[in-house]
């Protein structure tokens, strides 16, 4: 009688269709969430930056160099493509995806 009805009334099917509705409404809430998460993360990066102009004004000549200066907005950029999914740990799309990169000592050149 079970398989009857099963048939009868597509029971796979509609299961199936509420599994895809509610996978929806899971994405549509994950969705949310980051668009939540990224406004907090450049929030936050955004008081980082300016607490940074802040030291980096308040600093006598003397004490920037080019190291920390260049080291500052270094780390700036890299939060703020890391909140932008660009990790700077990965390629541009320039190469493939862990691509190797293979570097000859001065001593091959012309062989």
């Amino acid at each position: 009688m079970w398989c009857k009805w099963s048939s009868k009334y597509d029971w796979v099917k509609r299961c199936g269709a509420y599994d895809t509705y509610l996978d929806g409404l899971r994405r549509a809430e994950r969705e949310k969430e980051y668009v939540e998460r990224e406004k907090q993360f450049l929030s936050a990066t955004g008081l980082l930056l300016e607490k940074g102009k802040q030291k980096l004004q308040a600093l006598e000549k003397d004490e920037v160099t080019q190291t920390n200066a260049l080291e500052f907005i270094k780390t700036a950029f890299e939060m703020e493509r890391t909140i932008y999914g660009k990790d700077s740990k990965k390629n541009d799309g320039d190469e493939a995806p862990g691509q190797l990169e293979i570097i000859f000592d001065d001593d091959f050149k012309g062989l």
